[in-house]
């Protein structure tokens, strides 16, 4: 069969769903099918507007999104993910151009829902009311949905549509034996917890600074770091500033062959929602997190799927704004810390990450062969 993936980022750019796009592309290259890959040619870390609109950098990419798809020869299957918004929409238009196509929609955010619930888009307003449409009948037009948690399929659900439950899988770990790193050598401070990957307006950060200020004003060798970027990485530089955080730090994005042993050179790792956007994206740096043996702090909803996923694993969960409750929780880990068992070996991480890589890899290319 021949498969046309639609996505605004395809391999090699950086993009987690340009990874995950990828891995399932080759899987199914590796059965004998014919792959395109199509995209807006956009860079993931580049610029996230045109001409200083977001609005206008969507609209275009669309329709290069569109006039590209069309222009491919006949294919049998579309494979459409979710940026830009509307690309479901702009898949099903595609698909009369590609007459008999099953269309597959592999929800990595849902749009308008995310919109709305960050206030960039006014709810009951004419643009959520068409947009909502416009996506509710790409929905029901799809002969296949996945989507990442129960959340967000109980939102798929609201419009009318069914969908397969599968979170990602995290990226194949790539450090060598030399290259994992030692409790020795993982820095002065006496605890380090780590915000790594994007940090984007569906991101909360706010509780961490405040949370961070109070460590920092008892006195402890606590370290925030914050490594990657993102549309809100300026704003909360200039709260910690405000906050005269003096153990805040800022790296830039971890190279795939740096990432896990950064992430297991902290103490603790840190992912963080708005929980008003529970169920319309999922937070994918809890895939490889969640394999490393590491305390994890939870800022977002302790209610939603995430939440409690991994408050029954055993780890911290906070809602934003409980500053006061997470400086404690860090408190109470950075006692714990001290006792902690070494790392995982290198092969027990890399052995448990291909076995998730793999099933997640073969059910994706399952669903989207079958």
């Amino acid at each position: 069969m021949r498969f046309l993936f639609l996505n605004q980022f395809v391999p090699p750019d950086p993009a987690p769903t340009a990874r995950l796009l990828g891995e399932v592309a080759s899987e199914l290259e590796r059965r004998g099918h014919e792959i395109v890959l199509v995209s807006d040619g956009a860079d993931y870390r580049g610029a996230k507007t045109l001409f200083g609109s977001r609005a206008l950098r969507e609209t275009v990419s669309l329709l290069r999104l569109f006039l590209r798809a069309i222009r491919e020869d006949r294919v049998e299957v579309i494979v459409c993910l979710t940026s830009p918004p509307l690309a479901p929409v702009v898949a099903r238009w595609a698909r009369l151009r590609h007459r008999k196509a099953r269309l597959v929609h592999w929800a990595m955010d849902l749009y308008p829902d995310v919109a709305v619930a960050l206030g960039e888009v006014r709810e009951g307003s004419r643009l959520h009311r068409l947009t909502g449409s416009l996506m509710g009948e790409a929905y029901r037009a799809c002969d296949r949905i996945i989507v990442l948690d129960e959340d967000m399929a109980g939102r798929v659900r609201s419009y009318g549509a069914e969908s397969e439950v599968l979170a990602p899988w995290p990226p194949a770990v790539e450090a060598t034996e030399d290259e994992w790193p030692r409790r020795e050598q993982a820095g002065k401070a006496d605890f380090t917890w780590l915000y790594s990957g994007n940090l984007g307006r569906a991101h909360e950060w706010e509780t961490l600074l405040v949370a961070q200020a109070m460590l920092e004003s008892d006195g402890l060798a606590v370290d925030l770091v914050f490594q990657g970027g993102g549309t809100e990485r300026g704003a909360a530089l200039a709260r910690a500033t405000e906050l005269g955080l003096s153990r805040c730090r800022w790296q830039d994005y971890a190279e795939s062959a740096d990432l896990a042993p950064s992430l297991l050179a902290a103490d603790c790792l840190i992912a963080t929602q708005r929980p008003e956007t529970g169920g319309c994206l999922w937070p994918s740096k809890l895939a490889l997190a969640l394999q490393l043996e590491r305390p994890l702090v939870w800022v977002g909803a302790t209610d939603g799927a995430v939440g409690r996923r991994l408050r029954d694993a055993g780890h911290l969960c906070v809602a934003p704004g409980k500053a006061v409750e997470l400086a404690a929780g860090i408190r109470e880990l950075m006692h714990r810390s001290r006792a902690n068992p070494p790392w995982p070996a290198p092969g027990v991480v890399r052995g448990r990450v291909e076995i998730l890589r793999r099933d997640g890899i073969v059910r994706v290319a399952d669903w989207v062969e079958g």
